[in-house]
């Protein structure tokens, strides 16, 4: 009876290493719970013999004044067989697709982010390969920065932002 039940429990062993390297750190306690509940659990189940215990009827046919509830004793003791839950509705497939669906959209938003990395590498290779700060001169400023550099053609007052200019439309003279 207990044989089939550590079969299937041994079927469906969780991978805790993997767990363990997943799990944010915040949450390793809660981890370390389950473990333990599950460790307790699974113990349980394997310090369950693994059939009936058997009895001895003959003994108690012999000690009883009706013979014959021995008898039907054994019969319903030989007849008890405690099924094993079935999932009706399929929770566990439905488990698996999700887990699926899930690997899926996990693998993408890595894919995404390998991505990110890669370009933010290769920014900061470009940044790196820059002179130091206090080796710029205004011109390799200019240079490296045409966008954001001071340009002599069009002076700029201060605090030198776009939107306080007098060639901004909506600038607006103090008098």
């Amino acid at each position: 009876m207990a044989s089939g039940a550590t079969k299937r429990i041994a079927a469906s062993a969780v991978d805790w290493a993997r767990y363990a390297a997943v799990v944010p750190k915040a949450q390793t306690e809660s981890l370390r719970i389950i473990k333990a509940k599950h460790d307790t659990f699974i113990n349980k189940v394997y310090s369950l013999p693994e059939s009936l215990p058997k009895i001895n009827f003959a003994s108690y046919k012999n000690r009883l004044p009706d013979p014959t509830m021995a008898d039907r004793f054994q019969k319903a003791y030989e007849a008890l067989s405690v099924p094993y839950p079935k999932d009706k509705d399929n929770l566990l497939q439905k488990v698996e697709e999700e887990n699926q669906e899930i690997e899926k959209k996990t693998k993408a938003y890595v894919a995404e982010l390998s991505k990110t990395i890669a370009s933010s590498k290769l920014f900061l290779e470009k940044i790196n390969s820059l002179p130091k700060p206090d080796e710029f001169t205004p011109d390799m400023y200019s240079y490296y920065f045409p966008d954001t550099a001071l340009d002599p053609a069009k002076p700029s007052i201060w605090p030198h932002k776009p939107e306080e200019q007098p060639s901004n439309p909506n600038f607006e003279y103090i008098k």
